[in-house]
């Protein structure tokens, strides 16, 4: 028998638009983390890139990184800022991620957050 976890939303109080929950710190360190992927990424993007048929061949997928990289600093950004949440987001340049980020903030602010019920302490 194959074990499901339940998943159920729980409101957002108060939907505050603030990393409520999240210390600052920790924020800092995630960016951190996100920047140093990204210079990974960028390296190896690089270095395919380097060889011209490799370069022939993938060039979307090159072009994906690329955008996967820059996805990965405006997030960075977004952690690291003091503004509200809502301006954090107008600050996001790559039109779909800011858009995308929206819709799930509003998401989750109208539904709940979903919470893993096997990973609750209820002792």
């Amino acid at each position: 028998m194959i074990h499901q976890s339940i998943i159920r939303a729980i409101p957002v109080p108060g939907a505050d638009p603030s990393l409520d929950g999240m210390e600052p710190a920790m924020a800092y360190a995630l960016a951190d983390e996100l920047v140093g992927l990204t210079g990974l990424l960028a390296e190896l993007a690089f270095d395919l890139a380097s060889d011209s048929e490799t370069l022939r061949r993938h060039m979307h997928s090159l072009q994906v990184i690329d955008r996967i990289t820059q996805a990965q600093l405006a997030i960075a950004d977004v952690l690291r800022s003091t503004d509200p949440i809502d301006r954090r987001l107008e600050t996001v340049t790559l039109e779909d991620l800011g858009l995308s980020l929206s819709e799930s903030l509003a998401r989750y602010r109208r539904e709940g957050l979903p919470v893993d019920l096997d990973n609750v302490d209820t002792g």
